[in-house]
């Protein structure tokens, strides 16, 4: 399995997962509305160095659910249903005010962006479903040597999405607003993927 694959796969699922807003990205959009560009891609950085962490302990019990037979056969069927539900919550649900955070003038943004992204435990059974459907698919190989490969492409994939909002600034805020492109095309995309475990 090449290590550009494993890396872009892990890139491309936490690009795609980060898009919907909660407190981290809206945290980083904060900053750069306020103008704190330095701030803020310290906040990036941190929330990918976490995500990089949660990443690594769901992957690495993946890879003791696919050396274990019996067990990854029922945690397939688990996997294709919480990724259609991930979906279905997706598509229905509404933009919120209570998505926005205040950003605290006295604190440090690292600190901060370390706070915030540890107080997001989903990321693990998150990192789970996705790395056990893209096993399940074969698309991806994962062993005690290369995981950190794919490990890598999720922590980058989560700064990139943090970087690519910090530079589009006020633009985001209009996106943001576009339930169709924040949770209908994330939505979709992991009901396509659930569906996709069963057949």
């Amino acid at each position: 399995m090449s290590g550009l694959m494993l890396f872009v796969a892990g890139f491309f699922f936490s690009f795609i997962g980060s898009i919907p807003p909660g407190s981290i990205n809206i945290s980083a959009l904060q900053y750069a509305l306020e103008n704190r560009i330095k701030a803020a891609y310290s906040f990036a950085v941190a929330a990918a160095v976490t995500e990089y962490l949660y990443a690594a302990v769901a992957v690495r019990f993946q890879i003791y659910l696919t050396e274990n037979a019996n067990l990854s056969q029922y945690f397939q069927i688990v996997t294709g249903s919480v990724l259609i539900l991930l979906g279905m919550l997706n598509l229905f649900k509404k933009p919120s005010a209570s998505d926005v955070k205040t950003i605290g003038e006295k604190r440090n943004a690292f600190k901060k962006g370390i706070l915030l992204s540890l107080a997001n435990p989903l990321a693990i059974p998150f990192w789970l479903m996705v790395t056990a459907y893209l096993q399940s698919m074969g698309w991806i190989v994962l062993s005690n040597q290369n995981f950190w490969i794919y490990v890598a492409g999720v922590s980058v994939g989560t700064f990139c999405l943090l970087a690519t909002v910090i530079s589009l600034g006020v633009r985001f805020t209009a996106i943001q607003n576009n339930s169709f492109l924040i949770y209908k095309v994330p939505g979709l995309i992991f009901i396509g993927m659930g569906i996709w475990s069963f057949v």
